[in-house]
């Protein structure tokens, strides 16, 4: 809808817009919002200029379409990127972690039901068990 918006812009005023793109270098994906127009753009026409109006070109047609096409395959490549990544901070990674962590504070909180020993003396005995520090005042 907003690119029918811009588009319909371009056309009637006959200049390109400032198409939104998404960068390929990373970050956040921008998405246009509503069409904004450049602080030096005339004044919309009034309701009696709005009369004359001039037909739209075949060219401009083709103009606007392939703005749009190069919008659109920017737009997936920048999908598909991010959807390729494995490693990083990434949504599926971020659920994964806290599912893990989840987990692991489930466990401490059974494991001091059933021994007494709070979450701090399990690390502590852990460490001792393993030969990492040795560690006997609990």
């Amino acid at each position: 809808d907003t690119m029918a918006v811009m588009a319909t812009t371009w056309t009637t005023k006959g200049t390109p817009p400032s198409w939104p793109r998404a960068s390929r270098r990373g970050g956040a994906t921008r998405r246009p919002a509503v069409c904004a127009e450049p602080a030096n753009a005339p004044m919309r026409p009034s309701s009696t200029e709005t009369k004359a109006k001039r037909s739209v070109t075949v060219e401009e047609q083709r103009q606007a379409a392939k703005a749009m096409r190069k919008y659109f395959e920017d737009l997936a490549y920048d999908k598909a990127v991010e959807d390729a990544k494995v490693f990083g901070w990434t949504a599926k990674n971020e659920i994964r972690n806290g599912r893990w962590v989840m987990f692991g504070m489930l466990v401490g909180m059974m494991t001091e039901f059933a021994t007494g020993a709070n979450f701090v003396d399990q690390i502590r005995i852990t460490l001792s068990n393993l030969g990492i520090a040795d560690v006997y005042d609990f």
